[in-house]
This record gives structure tokens, sequence and C-alpha cells, in this order.
């Protein structure tokens, strides 16, 4: 296991392996007690809004970052998470009136989240035993870096990852991403389709265009398949991005928040990265002829 947090209350290892990431925590609560544990996420659909989090939290330090110098503007804007929280006592409890406390994301024994206190930001990394003693670590960019790197390394070894983007009566959206690209199941009463993005071209253009909606950046609509059989993603005037699926003259349109395109971007990177593996062949087959001609 490497060190990925460490301050004089105590440290927190990770290790990465077997399609999952393993936690281990050493430390004090603020009350002097020892705290020590072991947690482990081995969910694909948990992984990955723990890398999203942690790739929301690192844009979320660049905006306050940019921010330092400019007066008028508000620590709130343009943040993907809404939860908030009472105090330190509740933190691992059901959300209560508002405070300067957000959350990020809660998991088993751990949870990310931010407090805002006259302009500025900090991050904690909070974790509970099953004593629930509670212990926390004030976060700094190079940590939350190292933890993005140890959850991006544990979700990239799984052969695919599968995910619910919406499931209602009136339509159902689910995503798979593999070595073949991106997948969506759509399913809405009248009809079901398929819409595939698996050149390499399309992927990078997918990514560019979550990565600029998250930034805020200027987009242009990006579309994919035919006419009749269409997948495209748009950003409105608000912000808003919508995925949209025509099928034969008819559309079905969802709305993405942000950590949903974070998760996105992710999975573009995720597939990128599949697609320029090295094609498998059986060992020991010789080359034709052709081929041996040539060489």
């Amino acid at each position: 296991m490497n060190t990925l947090i460490a301050n004089q209350y105590g440290r927190v290892q990770g290790e990465a392996g077997g399609c999952g990431l393993t936690l281990c925590v050493t430390a004090q609560t603020p009350r002097r007690e020892s705290v020590e544990l072991q947690t482990r996420v081995e969910s694909i659909e948990q992984q990955l809004h723990l890398l999203a989090i942690l790739r929301a939290v690192e844009r979320r330090i660049e905006q306050f970052q940019l921010r330092d110098g400019k007066a008028g503007e508000s620590a709130d804007q343009q943040s993907p998470f809404d939860e908030t929280v009472c105090g330190e006592d509740d933190l691992f409890r059901s959300n209560g009136a508002a405070s300067k406390n957000k959350i990020y994301g809660r998991f088993s024994q751990f949870l990310v989240y931010e407090q805002v206190d006259q302009g500025r930001l900090r991050v904690f990394f909070a974790v509970r035993d099953e004593a629930k003693r509670v212990a926390r670590f004030d976060l700094h960019p190079g940590e939350v870096q190292a933890m993005h790197s140890l959850a991006r390394r544990a979700l990239f070894s799984c052969e695919q990852v599968d995910l619910l983007l919406r499931d209602e009566l009136s339509v159902s959206v689910a995503l798979n991403v593999s070595s073949h690209g991106l997948r969506f199941d759509v399913q809405t009463p009248l009809w079901r389709s398929e819409f595939v993005i698996s050149k390499a071209n399309d992927l990078a253009t997918l990514a560019v265009f979550t990565r600029r909606a998250i930034n805020q950046e200027k987009t242009i609509p990006i579309r994919f398949g035919s006419e009749e059989h269409q997948l495209g993603l748009r950003r409105r005037n608000d912000g808003q991005v919508l995925a949209e699926f025509e099928h034969d003259g008819a559309m079905e349109r969802i709305a993405l928040s942000t950590l949903q395109l974070y998760e996105l971007e992710i999975l573009t990177q995720y597939a990128l990265h599949r697609a320029f593996e090295p094609s498998s062949f059986a060992a020991g087959n010789p080359l034709p002829p052709e081929t041996a001609t040539a060489a």
C-alpha cells in the first residue's frame, strides 16, 4: 500500500487490486481517540462515482484559485454538489438544515465534503469506525490528485463498466463501456434501441465536449449515427446538457447532471484507453506468406 494522505493526526493508505479499491486509515479523532479501519470499494459504480467526485473536487479547487482576487463572485457558483449537512456530529447521518458544510459523496465508512468560510474552501476526507468514532483529514490538492490516480487505476483495470443513467417508466437509459466503446441502451414504452460510439475520433470528440461543458466553455452540438438512428448531445443557454436519442423519427431527451457529465468524461477516457489496446492474437500462429514477404 502507498500513502495517500498524511498529517499530524494520522494517515490514509490505499491499494488498487482485484477490480477494487482498498483504503486503510490510522488516525485520531479531535478528542484524541484512536481510529483504525480498513474499507474496500468493490462496486464498479461506486468506484466511478468516487472518481467523478475527485475529478469534480479538483475542478472546484481550481475555481477557487482562479476566483482569488476577483470581487463579487459567489463561492457557490457552478458547484456540482448540492447536499448539505448540519455539523460534524451529523456527517454520517441524513441531511439536515443548510450549513457551511457540503457533502460531495458518502460511502460505506467514509465521505468527502467541503467547508466554505469567508471565501476560503477546505476539503475534508472523514472516516467512521465501527464504534462510530469520526476522524477527518484536511485534504490539499496533491492528496486529492493521489486519491484520484488510485481510483482511476482501480476503475481502468475493470473489463467493462455498466451504469444506469435514467430509470423511469417513460424512459430507461443504461450505459455499457468496454473495449468496444460506449453503448447506450434506451428503452421506452414504444421502442427500444442501442446507440454505439466506438471510433476513437468520435470518442475523443465526446471527451472534448464533456470537458468543455463541465468547464462552462463554448460548445457546439455533437451528433453520432445516421439521420434515422442518432445520438446527440447539446448544451442549452442555461448550461444544462441534454442527451438526445432519435429512433425512426421518435426522440427521447434526458438531462445530465454535472456529476453525470464527469462520469461520462471519465468513461469516454476509459473507452479511449481500451480502444488502443493491442489486438489479441493466438500465440505461435505463423504470419501469412504475403505478410512475411512484405516484412
